[in-house]
């Protein structure tokens, strides 16, 4: 008998993180499918918007593309900063400072605190496309999730 899905239209950032570190890729995978990829997507870009910290990112004017693939789509989110504010849409940007891509699980994982971004570089799980040294950098403009 396998347990229900959680929510993840109601889920906190700290419950998401401890979700998606107990969990299997396929549980992951399971639960985010149970709301809707884009619902799910939605709420964690969200959550990275309410995380931003404008003194980690004093002096940054950068249009950050994430593509986001999940069996055979993608899902295009644009993380704006611009004079100590972040904003994100779902849209596919002209001329980005940089673009990360991953698959679902590895993103989630990412944003998560799981697994840090040089590892999923190094193991083809994240393409990046623009200035690498900029996309060291992403992460650290907004606070992280402890579970």
């Amino acid at each position: 008998m396998s347990t229900p899905e959680p929510d993840l239209s109601n889920i906190s950032p700290e419950e998401f993180a401890q979700m998606i570190g107990a969990a299997s890729e396929e549980q992951v995978t399971e639960a985010v499918h149970a709301v809707g990829t884009e619902a799910a997507l939605d709420r964690v870009f969200e959550g990275m918007r309410d995380r931003f910290v404008p003194d980690r990112a004093k002096g940054v004017d950068a249009a950050i593309q994430f593509v986001i693939q999940d069996e055979g789509t993608e899902h295009a989110y644009l993380v704006s900063i611009k004079d100590g504010t972040c904003s994100v849409d779902r849209t596919q940007a002209d001329d980005p400072k940089v673009t990360l891509t991953a698959d679902l699980v590895p993103f989630l994982q990412l944003v998560a605190g799981k697994v840090g971004g040089p590892q999923l570089f190094m193991t083809g799980k994240l393409k990046v496309g623009g200035d690498l040294f900029f996309a060291t950098r992403i992460m650290g403009f907004f606070d992280t999730v402890s579970p």
